[in-house]
């Protein structure tokens, strides 16, 4: 639609670029208003996280205080293992900074648990303090300090719990250096666990030589290195068997040293 402007020099002026002017001033002004709203968001979100996470400028009708320590999930001796690593008591001003850092300090230093969960109640006020220990499978006697051993190959110290007088034991010489037994050692370990038909007595390991031997029912057997373990355990209980059969006088003593050349040396002690 066009309408006559007689003080211009052209003959129509269009009605559309008013209002395309207006729309487009409308646009500017809501783009700053969104600017100024954003702003004044993040303003307020810093001061938000800073009454959260600042203790110096947090009032005081914001800070969560503890009422109880609950620590659940695991019960015996590790309880009070854990009691020594807490410094906060009932009453003291507890933050998220701080549940972080107990969390950090029991993982670091109770090498025993597998998870450990550290959290506030807004509810009832609790300190939640949630943790499960690794499951061993074996036990490991050394000079200084006995281990117990996860099916993953896990190391860490022994608790003295009861539950872990069942476990499978023995003795290893040297120092065990890693947390993470090496793949080849747990699979030898968890093949003696089982090798009921051997007559197991004692086990020992030589952390140092990588090697290891066995007092068994009816002799000793020097099984050599850790590599082809479990093979050397089947082999073991096959000669053991046949033996029996053709009645070989008792103790006797077993070499694995040239086990590699398919040969096993059994020979009578006395």
């Amino acid at each position: 639609m066009y309408i006559l402007n007689k003080k211009s020099k052209k003959k129509f002026t269009p009605i559309r670029g008013r209002r395309q002017r207006i729309l487009r001033f409308k646009k500017i002004v809501l783009f700053l208003v969104c600017i100024a709203v954003l702003c004044g968001g993040v303003w307020g979100l810093k001061k938000a996280a800073a009454l959260i996470f600042n203790t110096e400028s947090r009032p005081s009708w914001l800070e969560w205080h503890i009422k109880n320590i609950n620590i659940s999930g695991e019960t015996g001796p590790v309880i009070e293992e854990v009691k020594k690593y807490i410094s906060v008591k009932e009453g003291d001003v507890m933050t998220h900074t701080d549940t972080v850092a107990v969390q950090k300090l029991l993982k670091t230093n109770l090498k025993e648990l597998k998870k450990v969960n550290v959290w506030r109640n807004y509810i009832n006020g609790n300190l939640n303090i949630k943790i499960k220990k690794h499951t061993p499978f074996a036990l490991i006697e050394t000079e200084h300090k006995n281990y117990l051993l996860e099916e993953g190959g896990f190391v860490f110290p022994d608790d003295k719990s009861p539950e872990n007088e069942h476990l499978f034991r023995f003795k290893a010489k040297g120092q065990i250096k890693d947390d993470l037994l090496p793949k080849e050692l747990v699979e030898l370990i968890k093949a003696l666990k089982t090798a009921d038909s051997i007559g197991l007595k004692e086990t020992y390991l030589d952390m140092e030589n990588n090697t290891f031997s066995l007092i068994l029912k009816d002799g000793k057997a020097e099984m050599g290195g850790f590599k082809d373990g479990p093979a050397k355990i089947i082999y073991l209980a096959r000669v053991l068997k046949e033996s029996g059969k053709r009645g070989f006088k008792t103790p006797f003593e077993i070499n694995f040293d040239y086990f590699n050349d398919g040969k096993i040396y059994l020979k009578p002690t006395i």
